[in-house]
């Protein structure tokens, strides 16, 4: 999907049964986030997160065979339990890829 800008975005929504306040603590909150993310077997050792609109984060993957790897970024919008935009990129990633 393109953004209004021309730029390549994703937009995810998904409806959960639990408080919007929660839901934002576990995006937004290192100890949280490493607990969930990534695909099932995978693991998250290392999360840092600067949340605030130009704050970045970094993502150490760990799968369960073969080398961490790492997906970092920057926090775009902020506004809590209501909306959360950030790019996203592999590092060391593959000529091919965008952010």
């Amino acid at each position: 999907m393109a953004a209004d800008s021309g730029e390549l975005a994703l937009h995810l929504e998904r409806l959960l049964d639990a408080p919007r306040p929660f839901v934002f603590r576990m995006y937004s909150e290192p100890e949280f986030l490493g607990r969930w993310w990534g695909p099932k077997g995978f693991s998250a050792p290392t999360v840092e997160l600067d949340l605030r609109v130009g704050g970045s984060y970094r993502i150490e993957m760990q799968p369960p065979d073969g080398d961490a790897f790492f997906l970092s970024g920057e926090f775009r919008e902020v506004d809590p339990a209501t909306r959360l935009v950030y790019t996203f990129r592999w590092e060391d990633p593959d000529p091919d890829d965008r952010e």
